[in-house]
């Protein structure tokens, strides 16, 4: 951070420059325009990046005091308590179902622990149980236990991860109790409309993600009895579970410009998370104004540009693309009205409404037509550029998730109980895949974090509250190792209810039911259950 002139600037990874900015500005009494945040490369946030967090406004304030810059860097053992983290939770889930597995009710009562005051409460049941089956009576509870230990976050798939555990591994031991294969249980108590509100869904394709991945994973071949199935000295088993992530937009601004060296610049003050966001403007900006990809200039990560308001919910490139869609239509409004009004355009004095922009070019009815960077050449112009915004105007008729379903397969040694996890699939159905390269990557660290939440992580507190393994000797989590083979599809089918685009979010849903998916493998392979992560030999040597 550093200050000159009385305006403060600060280089800090967020998930939103417009609202560190903001935060700032109130915690240090200046005007917001008097702060500028950068972060074009965000890495990891997971809603760890959301909030402003002591050390950044701490740092502002000594370089304002000290006038000069200055920088804090955390240590690993800091990272755990000047950030955020998961809260704990503890959850009862209780099925009613027919003989034939149709439900008839539904609990699902949870208890999140978290700091003094804290404003995340991870509400499981609110986040699964409430809309994921069909069933005459459902009844969730949250809780929330004040402690003395570091603040919760609104952690990747925050109330729908550790929700789904608790509600996926009763629904297989349901099954298990009424001698039903576990995938279709699901598919008997699919629910066609939002049980919580009554509304259809927008668009849901979650039975053929059921079936895709069925077939795609080999679920016919898959023993009826647990533990009857071995490999030498390993016991091997499959599991699977429904995941579910609501579908959200936030307001956003994004900029669109045309430049007189033929390229466009799409802008905002959005973030990548790591998610490909700088590649979502260059391809959602490529589509709307038919430019190849390498001729979109984007630009992010800095609160001098277009509000694009805070990244998180899964709702980045709902939000943000829809907005570009709407500047870019702007964009083209403001380059026909220059090329009609100025008195150098081949276009001039024509009507508007007779020239039209297509692919970079402007064409007249019966008249001229030119590339743009022609026409702002003529016009001796650098550019010529507009604003569009986005806000949520989704059909209020409808609900909106997306949906997918997971699959996992694990491997048990008979005499250590270590435990493999040998390949997943995930099959999703978010709306359009704006881009498959990062959509997949999303979704496969998605899986890879849930595995890490059923077999590795888990932040121990001592007597003080203070983290027990604050490092990466205790704290664990997955390396090349531990990962299987991840397959990933998609069913592509766009979401035009929701908006324009057709893309529902994609960036949470991968860890939603993984952990499930996980421990019912492990139940399959071992005929044990267990209901506490993470999974460890000592719960299965018992």
């Amino acid at each position: 951070t550093a200050w000159s002139g009385g305006r403060l600037t600060v280089h800090s990874s967020s998930q939103g420059a417009g609202v560190l900015a903001s935060d700032l500005a109130t915690a240090l009494e200046v005007e917001r325009g008097d702060v500028r945040a950068l972060g074009p490369y965000v890495g990891g946030a997971f809603g760890g990046k959301y909030a402003t967090y002591a050390q950044t406004r701490l740092a502002a304030a000594a370089a304002r005091k000290l006038g000069r810059p200055v920088k804090t860097v955390n240590t690993r053992e800091q990272v755990f308590t000047a950030t955020a983290t998961r809260a704990a939770t503890r959850q009862e889930v209780t099925l009613g179902a027919r003989r034939d597995g149709m439900l008839t009710a539904v609990r699902h009562d949870a208890w999140s622990g978290a700091a003094i005051g804290s404003a995340t409460v991870e509400a499981g049941g609110h986040h699964s149980s409430l809309t994921w089956y069909a069933s005459p009576n459902i009844q969730v509870g949250a809780k929330y236990v004040p402690l003395n230990v570091p603040e919760a976050t609104i952690m990747r798939a925050p109330g729908e991860a550790p929700g789904s555990f608790a509600l996926e591994c009763a629904m297989d031991e349901l099954a298990g109790e009424l001698g039903i294969d576990p995938l279709e249980l699901r598919i008997r108590n699919h629910a066609t409309t939002d049980p919580h509100s009554g509304k259809p869904w927008s668009s849901k394709h979650l039975l053929e993600c059921y079936r895709t991945g069925a077939e795609r994973f080999g679920w016919s071949r898959r023993a009826k009895e647990p533990g009857s199935t071995a490999d030498g000295d390993w016991l091997t088993g499959t599991g699977m579970a429904t995941a579910v992530f609501p579908a959200l937009r936030f307001p956003a601004t994004m900029k669109v410009r045309f430049q007189a060296d033929g390229t466009a610049a799409v802008s905002g003050s959005t973030a990548d998370l790591g998610t490909g966001m700088w590649t979502v403007l260059s391809v959602v900006g490529s589509r709307a104004l038919g430019l190849p990809a390498h001729r979109i200039k984007p630009a992010l990560g800095d609160s001098a540009l277009s509000d694009a308001g805070f990244v998180g919910g899964s709702a980045g490139t709902a939000s943000v693309g829809s907005a570009i869609l709407a500047a870019a239509g702007e964009a083209q409004k403001a380059l026909i009205k220059l090329a009609v009004e100025h008195e150098r355009s081949p276009f001039h004095g024509l009507d508007p409404d007779s020239v039209r922009y297509e692919n970079g070019r402007l064409t007249a009815d019966g008249g001229p037509s030119e590339d743009f960077d022609t026409v702002l050449a003529a016009t001796g112009r650098p550019g010529v550029e507009a604003e569009g915004s986005s806000a949520p105007d989704q059909s209020q008729d409808y609900a909106y998730a997306s949906f997918g379903a997971q699959f996992c397969e694990v491997r048990v040694n008979r005499w250590t109980s270590e435990i493999r996890v040998s390949r997943m699939l995930a099959v999703m159905d978010g709306g359009t895949v704006v881009n498959e390269k990062t959509a997949r990557s999303q979704i496969l660290g998605g899986m890879v974090w849930g595995l890490s939440s059923a077999l590795h992580e888990g932040l121990h507190f001592d007597s003080a509250g203070r983290p027990a393994n604050a490092d990466l000797a205790g704290y664990l989590i997955p390396v090349n190792a531990d990962t299987p083979a991840v397959d990933v599809h998609f069913l592509d089918h766009p979401d035009t209810r929701f908006n324009a685009l057709g893309a529902r979010g994609l960036g949470e849903i991968g860890i939603v039911g993984v952990a499930a998916a996980v421990a019912n493998a492990v139940h399959h392979a071992t005929g044990k259950r267990i209901r506490d992560l993470p999974i460890t030999l000592d719960q299965l040597l018992e």
